[in-house]
């Protein structure tokens, strides 16, 4: 990864740009997040309290959406089929529903505005790492012979 701010296609030697964060879908993004997600995630995406840590059911409680959680590990799109759709705790097969679905609730631009949001929070680092893992994601895989 040599160049700071930008990603690059699997297979290509040609970079693709790192994009800058706009503003007006930051504010958006934290708009929808207060109404929808800080009642969980907390008032600053600093997730609920002892969020690291399992509770008495084995699962986790609402996460950091912030540098300290793992939202940055994720590209783009499970972020947003993650919010569109719901998630159970993926270390407890049959569990239930620990992130409820917004899809109905949420319109795919706050969605994307919810993410750059979350982008808002991460360190430059972080974001670079994230950029990289969504044009990963989003790279053409080869067929098999």
């Amino acid at each position: 990864m040599g160049l700071a701010g930008c990603g690059r296609l699997a297979g290509s030697t040609s970079p693709v740009p790192y994009p800058a964060l706009d503003p007006t879908q930051v504010v958006l993004g934290r708009e929808v997040y207060l109404r929808n997600c800080a009642s969980c995630h907390g008032p600053n995406a600093e997730g609920a309290p002892k969020w690291a840590t399992p509770g008495p059911d084995g699962l986790h409680p609402a996460p950091a959406h912030d540098d300290s959680g793992h939202t940055w590990h994720h590209p783009d799109r499970v972020l947003y089929e993650t919010i569109r759709d719901g998630m159970s705790d993926p270390l407890h097969p049959g569990a239930p529903l620990r992130m409820p679905a917004f899809g109905a609730t949420v319109s795919d631009s706050e969605v994307h505005a919810l993410i750059a949001y979350f982008k808002s929070l991460w360190s430059e680092e972080h974001r670079l790492w994230q950029w990289n893992e969504t044009v990963k994601d989003r790279a053409p895989t080869s067929s098999p012979p």
